[in-house]
């Protein structure tokens, strides 16, 4: 009878076993659970909190474009019209380009230069084909004197993070202008882009480089990766207004001072701006 009565208690014993590991592996994954979930919010928390202080820094540091722009400033950027640009650009030495074909044979013999993007670019491509990311070497120094005179601008009025400015047209073959102009009535013939000496910028986004948030885990990491990203354009379309107005100052500046033109344009929200002959630009200008 004894022995009868052994298989019963190996499994009560087996049974009580597997209970017990499976509580213990509850617990640990209800601990676990609760300790990311703990640490993800406190790091969201405390990362939110410095992109507040961020946003109120441009907020109280930099005035609103309405508030800031004179009708003086506005007519200094519609000082120099089509014909002062088109004049730049035929004296740069680029003959216009017919057709986007070319371009790989002028990227190789040194007439034009891709445009860098990624995070260190301090300018970044807004519906522009890849293709047509490209710019005289001239033109691009210019666009990097720019684009490093607007980050002074900024720093000037308090420590805050970089801020980029969105280009929405680089080089403009003339096929492409032609059929662009098929799409858009205020579209001209004749361009400086197809000269490759002249980008636009759209005045209404930017993008916050904001700093890379301070982490407990890798799970709180992955979430602030995709959350940085996302604030650093949230935080540009809603100080679009501030950022319009050093940006403004920026063009005002190089203007006077001889590196570019900029044309603040009537039917679309952006300025053009064409790179004069010879921006005295040095090494550590290039892109």
């Amino acid at each position: 009878m004894a022995n009868a009565a052994l298989p019963s208690g190996i499994d009560n014993k087996i049974l009580i076993g597997a209970i017990a590991a499976a509580a213990a592996c509850f617990i640990s994954v209800y601990l676990g659970s609760r300790y990311y979930l703990t640490h993800i919010t406190a790091d969201v928390k405390r990362y939110l909190d410095t992109v507040k202080k961020i946003e109120r820094g441009y907020v109280e540091y930099i005035p609103l474009y309405i508030d800031h722009a004179t009708p003086f400033m506005e007519l200094k950027l519609r000082t120099y019209l089509f014909p002062a640009h088109m004049e730049a650009a035929r004296k740069s030495g680029m003959a216009s380009m017919e057709s986007g074909d070319a371009i790989p044979d002028y990227v190789s013999n040194g007439k034009l230069i891709n445009l860098k993007s990624g995070p260190d670019a301090l300018y970044y491509f807004y519906n522009v084909s890849t293709k047509y990311r490209v710019l005289s070497p001239a033109a691009a120094c210019g666009l990097s004197i720019l684009t490093k005179r607007f980050q002074k601008n900024i720093a000037a009025r308090a420590a805050l993070p970089q801020v980029k400015i969105a280009l929405s047209s680089v080089l403009r073959p003339t096929s492409y202008q032609t059929g662009l102009r098929g799409k858009n009535y205020n579209a001209t013939m004749m361009t400086t882009h197809s000269y490759g000496v002249s980008f636009d910028i759209f005045y209404d986004d930017y993008y916050v480089a904001l700093p890379a948030p301070v982490c407990s885990n890798r799970i709180s990491k992955a979430v602030l990766d995709q959350v940085r990203t996302r604030m650093g354009f949230l935080l540009g379309d809603a100080l679009r207004e501030q950022f319009r107005s050093v940006l403004m100052d920026t063009l005002i500046q190089l203007q006077d001072e001889g590196v570019i033109y900029a044309i603040l344009e009537k039917q679309q929200r952006c300025y053009h701006v064409t790179v004069l002959p010879d921006p005295k630009c040095g090494a550590k200008d290039l892109l």
